[in-house]
């Protein structure tokens, strides 16, 4: 028996199966990146970064996909980070993918194509274990007295962190209602009372709905290493009463929003 020559075949044989497990460990990371990011929740805006439109960068991707009609829409040449995505004629950016030198992640949602309100890509460290997550946040609409905002958490080796919907949160905490001739706030638990007479427009008591509405604007805002949230009240369609300031915890897996405070505006 040649034990040389066999145990060549075999160090080949190997070095083929390693090559082919490595390429397996790549696609399922790709494919669990792509799953867990849609689950993530909405949140909204930090730090601006670079928004590239050469048309010689709106070709170049960083992967394997093909570039056909995609275009950079903000890098991080810091972070060596960039989201790329397929423009509509809506205005909006879909099919977002966020590309990392470990990995590379599917993000829900859309991104408007206005470079005022460009994706950020920020790093912080929001779950508490020694390492920087990638937050990134995205805006899906704006106008006059609106911004729709996102946002998505992914740890160094691309796991996504679930983000609690602020608009699910704060429905849990916070509560309007019309009481004589007074609007009353209750916050966990605690009521504010604003006047009805100070209010340029008077809510609605013939709908069955509360007197309040928010979330017009959400604003997410990262403070070293903690995530917080602003979030709009308005009466009406154009009168706005105030705002609701919270952290978000991590819990369980999971960034929680924290119980909110109140900021009235004065009428």
């Amino acid at each position: 028996m040649n034990i040389k020559k066999n145990m060549k075949k075999w160090l080949f044989l190997a070095l083929i199966l390693s090559a082919v497990c490595i390429e397996t460990v790549s696609a399922a990371r790709l494919q669990s990146c792509q799953n867990q990011a849609s689950t993530a929740n909405q949140a909204v805006v930090t730090n601006v970064v670079s928004v590239s439109e050469s048309a010689s960068n709106r070709d170049e991707l960083v992967g394997d996909e093909e570039s056909g009609n995609r275009e950079i829409v903000a890098s991080n040449s810091d972070l060596g980070v960039q989201i790329d995505g397929v423009a509509d004629e809506q205005g909006s950016y879909g099919q977002l993918t966020l590309r990392t030198p470990v990995f590379q992640c599917s993000l829900s949602g859309t991104q408007v194509q206005n470079p005022t309100y460009a994706p950020q890509i920020t790093t912080a460290d929001l779950d508490g274990d020694g390492q920087k997550e990638f937050i990134i946040h995205l805006t899906s609409g704006y106008g006059t007295g609106v911004e729709l905002n996102s946002v998505q958490v992914f740890r160094q080796n691309g796991d996504s962190i679930p983000v609690q919907s602020l608009n699910e949160a704060i429905g849990n905490q916070f509560h309007s209602a019309v009481q004589g001739s007074n609007l009353t706030l209750t916050l966990n638990g605690k009521t504010s009372s604003i006047p009805l007479s100070q209010l340029a427009e008077q809510p609605d008591t013939q709908q069955n709905t509360p007197p309040v509405t928010g979330g017009a604007v959400q604003q997410y805002e990262v403070n070293g290493n903690t995530l917080s949230a602003i979030y709009s009240l308005q009466v009406g369609m154009m009168t706005y009463i105030g705002e609701l300031h919270a952290n978000y915890q991590y819990e369980n897996g999971t960034l929680q929003l924290a119980p909110a405070s109140l900021e009235l505006e004065q009428q």
